[in-house]
């Protein structure tokens, strides 16, 4: 497996010791930090095809490494797989794309698996997870279909703002755009995010879609294809219509 490197970030050398020889036996080529500054730098320069990172480290945590590594365009699309012993650790990646969460201690068949998968090197039958950015301002409503939508395979990332929507959207470049439709356009516009999607060609053409409870159907029509709105009366409603726009 020539030219498969990974680089395995932990300050545990026990650990580290562990992974090099089960990675080494299975034919990956392994590179390591003791710390997240670290494993940046080795990012930066090595450019490894995934990477497995511990999150308490000195120096620089895991997840301050993972938000560094995300931020840097020739680091941004490397997947990752978290290791922790905490569960809890798991909600702060949840909005990372291309991030997994494993729990110490380690399956390592888990984690072979879930490597050759990650770098297309077994399993290319399966499907590569869609991309979604999902934006509103009710936070129940919002997490309710994340939810739903990751229990659907899909990756889902939020924003809070319009500003945080656009940057993100530009970045990972998603398969679709869900925006809730707000009646007060000073508290959330969607419309705002659309337009400033138009003027960047490579997430113009970007599927947005918009959903907003019944009574708000007929000011979203004045700013949106009817196709593009998903109208509901109860959240169990707006789940489904998720679920049938998702299957097509």
């Amino acid at each position: 497996m020539s030219g498969k490197k990974i680089l395995v970030a932990d300050d545990d050398p026990l650990i580290v010791e562990l992974l090099v020889k089960r990675l080494i036996a299975a034919g990956f080529e392994v590179s390591s930090a003791k710390n997240g500054e670290e494993a940046v730098a080795k990012a930066k320069g090595e450019k490894p095809l995934a990477i497995i990172m511990d999150v308490i480290m000195p120096i620089m945590s895991g997840f301050e490494a993972m938000q560094k590594l995300r931020d840097i365009r020739e680091t941004r699309d490397i997947p990752a797989i978290i290791i922790s012993a905490k569960m809890g650790m798991k909600d702060f990646f949840e909005d990372m794309h291309s991030v997994e969460f494993m729990h110490k201690p380690i399956d390592f068949d888990v984690l072979i698996s879930r490597l050759m998968v990650l770098i297309g090197g077994a399993e290319q039958n399966v499907p590569l997870q869609k991309r979604v950015v999902l934006s509103g301002v009710e936070d129940l409503l919002i997490s309710k279909i994340r939810t739903s939508l990751r229990a659907l395979n899909l990756e889902v990332s939020t924003a809070l703002t319009e500003s945080a929507a656009v940057l993100l959207i530009k970045k990972i470049r998603p398969t679709m755009v869900l925006c809730q439709f707000w009646e007060d356009e000073h508290i959330f516009s969607p419309r705002e995010i659309a337009q400033q999607l138009l003027s960047h060609s490579a997430v113009s053409g970007t599927p947005f879609y918009v959903f907003c409870k019944d009574a708000l159907s007929l000011e979203a029509r004045k700013h949106f294809r009817t196709d593009r709105i998903l109208t509901f009366k109860e959240t169990s409603d707006l789940l489904r219509k998720l679920e049938s726009l998702i299957e097509k």
